[in-house]
């Protein structure tokens, strides 16, 4: 590899969960007919140091990563078309460029969160341009009230997060933002039920070599959600814009209610109530 490339190493495991992400929609960007186009993700894969072939087999996560990364571009974008004025805040936001890929809209304010070691990554490989990094966890309470003092409509984003936080660190979190930022809309995707604690048969998880960030949090369907304290408005399954796109053994268990409540990866736009 480029010893001239920009190097991830600093990031911890969890974080480093970004480069899955990042490698899925730059190979994305390249086929004939992509569920989504991300000339940034390809740009950045271009300048880091990390051998990224070693994901070539994880078929299933690269589709499944561009199928959330599409429905929740598309929760942002009738959001901003209902709340012009929105604030925007991504949570967890690695080195995706959603901010990019939507036009640079022109809201009250626009906030990429991680962590202190991302975000001084994410400022080398894609500066602010128009949006704000806050280097902060998703549990502390300043950025929150950053975002309320605003005065806006609130979205919150979530991608590939939630799921490495257990359901008791996450409702005490769901309090919190009851408290600074009520009525606030989240988007987020879930995890399958079937995946909890099985992060090493993960197919791209288990190429990156060491200890796994640990699958936590599982839905099977929207209760599970509401009863941590959301109002679930959406909710879509990925094989439901994607599914063609699976490995054959995916594909067949998608077609049973079964398999979608046990292996089809969710999203869901909620409100915190």
């Amino acid at each position: 590899m480029d010893t001239a490339k920009i190097s991830p190493a600093a990031v911890s495991a969890l974080s480093a969960t970004m480069l899955i992400t990042l490698w899925a929609k730059a190979v994305e960007t390249l086929k004939p007919e992509p569920l989504l186009r991300d000339a940034e993700a390809s740009r950045m894969v271009a300048q880091i140091d990390f051998d990224f072939s070693i994901f070539e087999t994880a078929k299933a996560s690269q589709v499944g990563c561009c199928a959330r990364t599409l429905l929740l571009d598309g929760i942002t974008r009738r959001f901003l078309g209902k709340h012009p004025d929105a604030v925007v805040v991504q949570l967890g936001a690695g080195l995706d460029a959603r901010y990019e890929r939507l036009g640079r809209p022109p809201v009250t304010a626009w906030y990429d969160l991680d962590l202190p070691e991302v975000i001084e990554l994410r400022r080398t490989l894609l500066p602010e341009s128009g949006n704000i990094y806050l280097a902060a966890s998703i549990f502390d309470t300043d950025w929150m009230q950053t975002a309320a003092a605003h005065g806006q409509p609130v979205l919150l984003l979530a991608e590939g997060v939630l799921m490495y936080f257990d359901e008791g660190r996450l409702k005490n979190w769901i309090s919190l933002l009851k408290r600074h930022l009520p009525n606030a809309e989240a988007a987020f995707d879930t995890l399958p039920v079937k995946l909890v604690g099985r992060q090493k048969q993960h197919d791209a998880l288990r190429k990156m070599g060491g200890t796994p960030p640990e699958f936590k949090w599982d839905v099977a369907d929207a209760a599970d959600v509401e009863a941590l304290g959301w109002e679930v408005m959406e909710q879509h399954g990925l094989s439901g814009v994607a599914g063609r796109r699976y490995p054959l053994l995916l594909r067949l268990m998608y077609l049973t209610a079964w398999g979608r409540r046990n292996f089809d990866q969710k999203v869901f736009r909620t409100r915190i109530v």
